[in-house]
């Protein structure tokens, strides 16, 4: 089930994050996103509208909103590739009439995903924190 989230899913929400980020960012140090844990706790993920996906009291994912701009979407690496993504996804679109979201151009998994998922690629930027690329992908409900 999807249901907003509460202040005591945040412990898990950022183990997902972590756990997920260091696979799927293999080309980033993990130090990087060990350095980021407190950061994406007390301020990143209070700041967003969040989404948790939950099975049996366990939460298995999640999706953060800011607007209409997907800041995180994340599964945690032994539950990918179960549909949870997607679903947390077309929630998001259920709520907004179009979305945005960033993602590295070396995560190839989720570019390809996200293609699947109905969103394209708009335009390209280097990430300042990271110094890899990242391309913007929009996607905008059919009238």
């Amino acid at each position: 089930m999807i249901r907003s989230y509460e202040k005591t899913d945040l412990e898990e929400m950022v183990r997902i994050w972590y756990e997920a980020s260091v696979i799927a960012h293999f080309f980033i140090p993990a130090s990087f996103w060990a350095s980021q844990k407190s950061t994406m706790k007390e301020k990143y993920l209070p700041l967003a509208e969040n989404f948790i996906f939950e099975e049996e009291g366990q939460i298995s994912g999640f999706i953060s909103l800011v607007g209409e701009h997907v800041c995180a979407l994340f599964i945690a690496p032994e539950m990918q590739g179960r549909g949870i993504g997607r679903a947390l996804l077309e929630h998001a679109k259920t709520l907004k009439g179009k979305l945005s979201l960033k993602v590295y151009k070396e995560n190839e998994r989720a570019f390809h995903f996200y293609k699947k998922c109905g969103f394209v690629a708009a335009s390209e930027e280097v990430d300042e924190y990271t110094g890899c690329v990242q391309i913007l992908m929009e996607w905008e409900q059919v009238r």
